[in-house]
């Protein structure tokens, strides 16, 4: 292989991880949000990682929509996906997503695991 291949392929490959890196690094900083914080804040039509506690909820088929809320309001989740299956109200939930006329258009839910000695009540 001559050298001028060797330094194209090269510099394609460095172009190509730092392109990974670039894309990695952007969606780590997804920032944690409250419900709280996306009333008071200005995040429409940004990547926000919001987390609380998941009340009325309703499924349909692959379809979820349910409301996230804190101490002090909510916000309402559509996430069209397979449901976690400890996904159910009075779970808090990390849901992952783009905030669209103040719901959470959700592409990812993550159930934290109940805390302490009581157990959620089943949905």
């Amino acid at each position: 292989m001559k050298r001028k291949s060797k330094l194209v392929f090269g510099g394609v490959g460095i172009l190509l991880l730092l392109g990974v890196l670039g894309t990695t690094t952007m969606s780590a900083s997804t920032e944690f949000v409250a419900p709280t914080d996306v009333r008071d804040g200005d995040y429409a039509g940004e990547w926000v990682n919001l987390e609380g506690v998941v009340t009325q909820m309703d499924t349909e088929g692959r379809t979820v929509t349910f409301v996230v809320q804190d101490e002090n309001t909510t916000v309402p989740v559509v996430y069209e996906g397979t449901v976690p299956e400890t996904l159910q109200n009075g779970r808090i939930v990390v849901a992952k997503g783009r905030l669209t006329d103040g719901t959470l258009e959700a592409r990812q839910l993550s159930v934290r695991a109940h805390e302490g000695s009581e157990r959620p009540e089943d949905a």
